[in-house]
């Protein structure tokens, strides 16, 4: 039921305090024994390749970045379709970490069956419990997001990102990466995660900007690091609900020719959220100012500038958390632009909710 919502992904979206505090509290009650008991023993591997496919395949990027800053530890992300053909350089020191929500995509499948012909140990992360990756799989972390209708990804992106998050707690706790300290921050912050959800859910902002923008022919997101990740999920869920042609681009490759593309009024959606990367990133906004684009910054620290139009400004939260709040803006924004344009936003046009073809 939509329970008074207009569609069923706006009452997905809503529903995220709900999923992140179901998902997580699964497998953490804010001790490290609880992930020791819950979480596979990730401590024997060298090297992570995360494989999937579309919105999952943006999780695994953000998990690639969390794990590689916060556990030391090399991650390799690519997308199912691609992973499936290659050659893998991977050896008994490799986890296979598969990603989908339906737990039936077919190329993401593929991925993990060569993986264990070739004897690789696989670890999968879905929603739907008897699934054929979640039964082929090594081993199986559920994500808590119930059903989800709406085609476009939103509450189950969301709690992808937070077993990442707990992967990424869990190793660096093992490699005497994270202190106690620092885990007690991170409990605290978890515990508080459902109200800051709320409270971003609250801001309508991007109520307004979507009036600005929804009758573009070309959109465009930039960001750095872990918000080049973010910047793409941003980029699909706008292109998937409302048919707009949407690209993200790593900022700092704006100069090697995307910047030709931006013309009068061109919006352009800058993520920054690093506090190492802001300045760089603030630099490429300027870059697109000045050649007239209509720019949104969406950002963690408030700046009063003229270097963008509008501005988002989520909360500060632990780098570990921050991605499950940063994102909410920019599908609430990609839901608005969808519904003043008339698009059929739970059902888009040619997609599927379960992708079971190559």
């Amino acid at each position: 039921m939509k329970n008074g919502y207009d569609h069923f992904m706006l009452k997905e979206i809503h529903e995220q305090d709900k999923v992140i505090k179901n998902t997580i509290g699964y497998y953490f009650d804010g001790t490290i024994e609880s992930l020791i008991k819950n979480l596979p023993d990730l401590t024997k591997y060298n090297k992570i390749d995360i494989v999937a496919c579309g919105s999952a395949y943006h999780t695994g990027l953000v998990g690639k970045s969390l794990i590689e800053k916060f556990a030391d530890t090399e991650v390799n992300c690519e997308v199912a379709s691609e992973y499936r053909y290659k050659r893998s350089f991977y050896d008994k020191k490799t986890l296979v970490i598969l990603v989908s929500q339906s737990g039936e995509t077919a190329d993401t499948l593929a991925a993990l069956r060569k993986a264990k012909e070739d004897g690789i140990d696989t670890l999968a992360i879905v929603n739907v419990v008897g699934s054929s990756i979640a039964r082929e799989a090594k081993y199986v972390l559920y994500i808590k997001a119930g059903c989800e209708i709406a085609v476009a990804t939103t509450k189950a992106y969301t709690a992808q990102l937070a077993i990442f998050s707990l992967i990424a707690i869990y190793l660096s706790y093992k490699k005497n990466l994270l202190t106690n300290k620092d885990l007690l921050e991170i409990v605290k912050e978890i515990n508080n995660l459902p109200d800051i959800i709320n409270k971003t859910l609250e801001n309508n902002d991007y109520i307004d900007i979507a009036k600005k923008i929804y009758k573009r022919d070309d959109i465009f997101f930039i960001g750095r690091g872990i918000d080049y990740a973010l910047s793409m999920e941003g980029s699909l869920k706008l292109k998937e609900i409302s048919y707009i042609n949407s690209m993200a681009y790593a900022a700092g490759e704006l100069k090697h020719g995307t910047i030709s593309l931006i013309e009068n009024g061109t919006p352009v959606i800058a993520i920054s959220t690093d506090n190492n990367l802001r300045e760089k990133t603030i630099s490429n906004i300027k870059e697109v100012k000045a050649r007239d684009a209509y720019t949104l910054f969406v950002t963690n620290e408030y700046i009063d500038s003229d270097f963008y139009d509008d501005i988002i400004v989520v909360d500060k939260i632990h780098e570990l958390l921050q991605p499950i709040i940063t994102i909410i803006p920019l599908q609430l924004l990609s839901y608005e632009v969808a519904k003043l344009n008339g698009c059929d936003i739970d059902k888009p046009r040619n997609l599927a909710k379960s992708v079971t073809v190559e």
